[in-house]
């Protein structure tokens, strides 16, 4: 039988999943700066950035007919974070934080240094 002998995973950079709430979509851009926190290393700040926002929205009603129901859709958005140290791990769970006041033309794509 065939079977998988390795998995390969990127570690520097890493990636967070979060959710964005539809009622702040038009605020986050990609490459907008953001802050993630873990519960391993609570005085850490990991510094990151919107690298992706999925088109389409998840956790749909099945009939969104009324205001109510549409601010409960949201979209979700890939966060990277360098991660030299290798502290940042698979499956970990974290906190985002993405400044609201950041202006399109403003963010900048923040890259891992390499060496």
């Amino acid at each position: 039988p065939q079977s998988a002998i390795l998995t390969l995973a990127l570690v520097d950079p890493v990636w967070v999943r979060a959710y964005l709430p539809e009622t702040e979509l038009g605020k986050v851009a990609e490459g907008f700066n953001a802050e993630i926190m873990s519960d391993s290393y609570p005085d850490k700040r990991y510094q990151g950035w919107v690298g992706y926002i999925s088109p389409t929205a998840e956790f749909t009603p099945k009939n969104v007919q009324t205001p109510e129901l549409r601010t409960r859709l949201v979209y979700s958005v890939r966060i990277y974070a360098c991660n030299p140290a290798n502290e940042l791990r698979l499956g970990m769970p974290v906190t985002v934080k993405i400044s609201l006041k950041q202006k399109v033309n403003e963010s900048t794509t923040n890259h891992c240094k390499v060496g």
